[in-house]
């Protein structure tokens, strides 16, 4: 390869940590995202119209805004006085009656709907969302990237993923359904039964030391295996999933009891 494709070292570092790459990398995409849009599309007219046109973020991204540091406000302030904007001409157009009388007990969903824009979505659901096409071009392209360098026999990425767990149960299955069961499946194959078989070792100590015959048995690295299949199997973000639990802390717990004191 005569240039390194997009996401190929992101893909390493993350698999080189026992995170998913695709996970990380959508959860942090956006984000990266919007904080660019409040510094700079702010001031771009043209990008004012597009987020506006697109019925801005939707809820799950739109609540990432509220976490932003104070210093990003000012954007938020601009972006969002021009869908407060739309929304009181709409009001005051009297417009938006015919939308009101529709589904879900008459509740409108159309609020900012105009000439030349699509129906507003549910709030919890805004496919047009500019930070959701992010979530969907960079899912994209770490998975190509990945299938890509493999099927080139790229030994860089064939010994990252032969050597370490990662990639959550969805992206190994989306991975090889673009291989179509070509040469490189038996690699990914193998990435997952790494994490299918620790994990199945450790599930299983975690459920024989949960028995009341072994509560005074310590629970060890085990004791968040319950968690860390969690997250593999569906691929949601775990704060703790690297975190041993102390001696006999998660039985405490599982007890009720009051942590003794050292």
């Amino acid at each position: 390869m005569t240039q390194t494709p997009a996401f190929y070292f992101d893909i390493l570092e993350n698999l080189a940590r026992g995170r998913c790459p695709a996970c990380e990398l959508v959860r942090q995409k956006p984000m990266h995202y919007i904080d660019h849009a409040l510094y700079g599309l702010v001031t771009d007219p043209g990008a004012q119209n597009l987020f506006a046109e697109t019925g801005g973020y939707c809820r799950r991204h739109a609540g990432m805004l509220l976490k932003i540091p104070w210093g990003s406000a000012l954007g938020v302030a601009i972006l969002y006085k021009r869908l407060v904007e739309d929304a009181a001409a709409q009001l005051q157009a009297g417009r938006g009656e015919e939308a009101g009388r529709t589904k879900r007990g008459g509740i409108s969903g159309n609020l900012f709907s105009r000439k030349g824009r699509k129906d507003f979505p549910a709030r919890d659901d805004n496919p047009d969302c500019l930070a959701c096409k992010v979530e969907r071009e960079t899912e994209q392209g770490v998975m190509n990237t990945l299938v890509e360098v493999l099927r080139a026999g790229d030994g860089r990425m064939v010994a990252a993923v032969e050597g370490n767990e990662g990639f959550c149960l969805y992206h190994l299955g989306l991975a090889r359904t673009m291989e179509h069961g070509g040469r490189i499946d038996p690699i990914l194959r193998r990435h997952g039964l790494r994490r299918a078989e620790r994990l199945l070792a450790e599930l299983s100590e975690f459920i024989r030391k949960s028995d009341y015959r072994f509560t005074r048995e310590q629970m060890g690295g085990e004791g968040d295996s319950w968690m860390r299949a969690v997250g593999w199997v569906t691929g949601v973000s775990l704060e703790k999933e690297d975190r041993a639990f102390s001696p006999g802390e998660l039985k405490r717990k599982m007890r009720g009891e009051t942590p003794a004191e050292e």
